[in-house]
């Protein structure tokens, strides 16, 4: 192949990413996962060139596969001999020694106990050379022995530049310099076998810095390590601290998680609802009819209420991760939680069944498409005689139509059949006695699952995964 081909090649071809992720030892660090896999499908903007490779047990797989946060985008490589704390912290040195890595181009290591609050692909775009990016962190010479103070002795006086760097997040490519570099760090772990209270990063630190293959700066702009503010700019932040402090770590990263979440729901909410002012209550009061009940208003009435507000941004929660791509409502009014729904999520798109009963809800959902194209798609009719006919399946069904138990059973058990694994099914006006009994007794029936993902306390709806 000459010059010419292989740039053509270069430009064709993107690479493919890898997240790499390693879960071993104690359960409590497959909920750090969950928070992990939650902000990383949430903001990472994830594209097809990346996966998710997890490094684990057999029990832990089956417990990830169970959740409702599990996708094609993982992939799972097994290790049932990683049973102490350890074992599980070195499991990283193995990466270049399971098959599934070899499909990768790049590679960004990501500890449990981080988030992903940014599109993560700046990342991967900085991996240019065959080093390790990793954020500076520590001295070579810190009498705490975290980076490697033992391992260097006095070689450590020979640096000027002492400083080491955090191998809780670690960029680099997948070549050959990099495969050595981690058969050596596990040599010399071998050869020179110390407890260290971090385990494998003296190890790493002092090989990848003793072989100038470290890049302790450009990972600078993107990773920050116990950040408190919500609006960083940063994508990726650590939350560092000793190995087996998971339940304090998770307790901050889910405190954040939450900040995080809430203020982008509050933003959609006010999108919403400044769309709604501008361009759907002129229509709706121009048809001269009360307004329908809906997530921001009473039954008939025009001013907005907080009685619904976590109902309203569990609405706009439960579709910030990107992988809800293709969504059923049943009941679309005037279309405030369809505009919500659309607003939280550019990559989702909606098929909304209605009555078609008011004036304005056709003038609405014209209003609407100008706006999100085909990203929308109503739908007029009876839910118990259209919802036979649709042969989609969903990975978001919202069940909002009507409130006769008979239409209520037909719509539970038509969206069920129009569910798969893992589609998330929000049954609206739970606090209605009849439907709240009804739900409850189809929950069972189909053993549907809590997410695993933190969402609303809310009276007037329920939610749950679908597992088949």
């Amino acid at each position: 192949m000459n010059i010419l081909q292989e740039m053509n090649e270069s430009i064709s071809s993107p690479s493919r990413n890898c997240i790499f992720i390693c879960v071993f030892h104690n359960e409590s660090y497959v909920d750090l996962l969950y928070l992990l896999l939650e902000s990383i499908f949430m903001n990472g903007n994830v594209n097809e060139c990346t996966d998710i490779v997890v490094y684990t047990s057999t029990a832990f797989m089956q417990k990830i596969k169970n959740s409702s946060l599990y996708c094609e985008k993982i992939v799972f490589e097994i290790n049932d001999n990683y049973d102490s704390i350890d074992l599980a912290c070195k499991a990283r040195l193995d990466a270049f020694d399971l098959p599934a890595m070899n499909a990768y181009d790049k590679i960004l290591y990501l500890d449990t106990d981080v988030l992903v609050i940014r599109d993560v692909n700046p990342v991967f775009d900085i991996i240019k050379k065959e080093v390790i990016y990793a954020m500076e962190e520590g001295t070579i010479d810190d009498p705490q022995d975290f980076w490697g103070t033992t391992l260097f002795g006095n070689e450590a006086q020979e640096y000027t530049d002492k400083t080491a760097f955090s191998s809780g997040v670690m960029a680099f490519m997948n070549c050959e310099k990099m495969r050595t570099l981690f058969l050596n760090i596990k040599k010399d772990m071998k050869n020179r076998r110390y407890n260290f209270a971090c385990f494998d990063q003296p190890y790493i630190v002092y090989n990848a810095i003793k072989q100038n293959l470290v890049d302790k700066k450009t990972i600078l702009d993107l990773v920050i390590t116990n950040e408190e503010d919500i609006h960083s700019d940063k994508t990726i932040v650590h939350f560092a601290g000793w190995p087996g402090l998971q339940i304090r770590k998770y307790s901050l990263m889910e405190t954040f998680m939450n900040k995080f979440k809430d203020n982008i729901n509050i933003e959609n909410i006010q999108r919403a609802k400044d769309f709604i002012n501008e361009q759907l209550i002129p229509i709706i009061r121009g048809q001269g009819e009360p307004l329908e009940g809906n997530i921001f208003m009473i039954h008939h009435t025009m001013e907005y209420t907080n009685v619904f507000e976590n109902k309203a941004k569990n609405i706009s929660n439960l579709v910030l991760n990107k992988n809800i791509r293709n969504v059923l409502e049943i009941g679309f009014n005037a279309g405030f939680s369809t505009l919500l729904m659309l607003l939280s999520n550019p990559y989702m798109k909606i098929t909304c069944v209605d009555l078609g009963e008011h004036k304005y809800t056709i003038p609405c959902y014209e209003k609407i498409k100008e706006f999100f194209g085909d990203r929308i798609n109503l739908i007029i009719g009876d839910s118990t005689v259209v919802l036979p006919h649709i042969n989609d399946t969903y990975d978001l069904i919202h069940i909002d139509g009507g409130h006769d138990t008979f239409v209520a059973t037909n719509d539970i058990i038509n969206c069920y059949r129009l569910s798969k694994n893992k589609t998330i099914l929000i049954m609206d006006d739970y606090d209605f006695p009849n439907l709240h009994q009804l739900w409850d007794e189809y929950v069972l029936r189909y053993n549907l699952r809590t997410p695993n993902t933190s969402n609303y306390i809310s009276p007037h709806h329920d939610i749950k995964v679908v597992a088949k």
